[in-house]
């Protein structure tokens, strides 16, 4: 037997790779890239742990026809319908066997943002919370949905409303007019 001390490798820690946004900004603590494609970019949700708590999506779904209205009578993120943007959230939740249970307008970094809350039921039965959030930034309608546990839904709200924040502020180029002496 050898007096040696015994030596154990681990392997190093893994390098967590900073998420990017569409505006090139980094994605909230704890969401990681999965699988994208080019009309939707996807996170994996995680917790301090490492462990998955939840999924997200950031996706552009048209062209603003318009612009963002919030009166009694005409609701309109970018000139499209609220009640056309909740249909399409109604028509994902059949798909799932889900349903809509409220949705709602509210300001986000100065603006108006369409909110509808969802849930639906995972394959071991428990009740998950599905978030979409609609807004305009540029002339296209952002969707930023989230798929979780209801334990973890005001976690990922607050995250989304960052990434929306951080989408609708996004660094734009300042134009100087020249002037000529």
């Amino acid at each position: 037997a050898s007096n040696r001390p015994e030596t154990r490798y681990t392997k190093p820690p893994k390098a967590a790779k900073t998420a990017k946004l569409p505006n090139g900004k980094s994605a909230p603590e704890g969401w990681t890239a999965s699988s994208s494609s080019p009309a939707e970019l996807r996170f994996r949700v995680e917790d301090s742990a490492g462990s998955q708590v939840g999924n997200a999506s950031i996706s552009v779904i048209g062209p603003a026809t318009g612009e963002s209205v919030n009166t009694p009578r005409q609701k309109a993120v970018g000139g499209v319908a609220t009640t056309a943007l909740r249909r399409d959230v109604i028509n994902k939740m059949i798909q799932e066997n889900g349903w809509v249970v409220n949705d709602y307008q509210k300001e986000i970094g100065g603006r108006q943002v369409y909110v509808v809350v969802a849930q639906s039921q995972n394959r071991s039965g428990q009740i998950e919370s599905r978030m979409y959030y609609f807004t305009e930034v540029d002339g296209r309608i952002y969707s930023v949905a989230t798929n979780s546990p209801v334990d973890q839904e005001e976690r990922l709200a607050a995250e989304s409303e960052k990434v929306i924040d951080s989408l609708q502020n996004r660094v734009r180029g300042v134009q100087r007019a020249s002037t000529r002496e």
